[in-house]
């Protein structure tokens, strides 16, 4: 993996629509509140973006849900962000979605190296490094198994749900040892034409 300078940093957001509420009608709400984002986008922002998920990274359970990824410049783009969702421009958009969601969980992740973009991403790949192993000793371990592929590995800055500190994004899926504890999950973006993990014989998290 290619080393990332920079502060490039996450904001994730785990939800489901409450019982009820129309797939369709709740992806449609929440691809509106995000194109007011990026249609206006607050300073700092990059980029925002939401994965179908079969399952959360820290749950063997098996539930639809949705991964929010809002991409920043640094840590002070979070504040200009949390201020904006709410704000003017997608203040409706916004209270829109969140009337809808429930179990919300989230979460703050560094990229650390790196060249796949979060959209090109079709696996999440959730790892913890083993007790009593130096970080460097592990980075190395990662970067040497995923040699010869596109990915980007991101660490959590913040401990703000269960979720572990790690995930590697890629575009097929990776072989990690069951030592690292991994949980794989397919992921879509929200929007993206195919079939997606909801579709007839999807996968939910492995190896967790």
């Amino acid at each position: 993996m290619r080393l990332r300078m920079g502060n490039l940093l996450a904001y994730l957001f785990w939800h489901r629509p409450r019982p009820g509420a129309s797939r369709g009608g709740y992806e449609g709400k929440l691809a509106t509140f995000q194109r007011s984002l990026m249609a206006h986008p607050p300073d700092g922002l990059i980029d925002a973006l939401s994965f179908r998920v079969r399952g959360r990274p820290w749950s063997k359970r098996r539930s639809s849900g949705y991964e929010d990824w809002y991409l920043v410049r640094d840590f002070e783009s979070l504040g200009v962000l949390n201020d904006a969702a709410v704000a003017n421009q997608s203040k409706r958009q916004h209270d829109n979605v969140a009337r809808e969601a429930t179990d919300g969980a989230g979460g703050v992740y560094k990229l650390l190296t790196g060249q796949l973009r979060t959209r090109e991403a079709r696996f999440s790949t959730w790892m913890r490094k083993p007790p009593r192993t130096p970080y460097p000793v592990f980075l190395d371990e990662v970067s040497r198994l995923v040699a010869g592929s596109r990915t980007a590995l991101w660490r959590r800055q913040m401990v703000l749900s269960p979720a572990p500190e790690f995930c590697l994004h890629s575009g097929r899926r990776l072989d990690i040892p069951i030592r690292l504890r991994p949980a794989t999950l397919r992921v879509q973006v929200v929007g993206a034409r195919s079939g997606g993990p909801f579709a007839e014989g999807a996968e939910g998290p492995r190896g967790s």
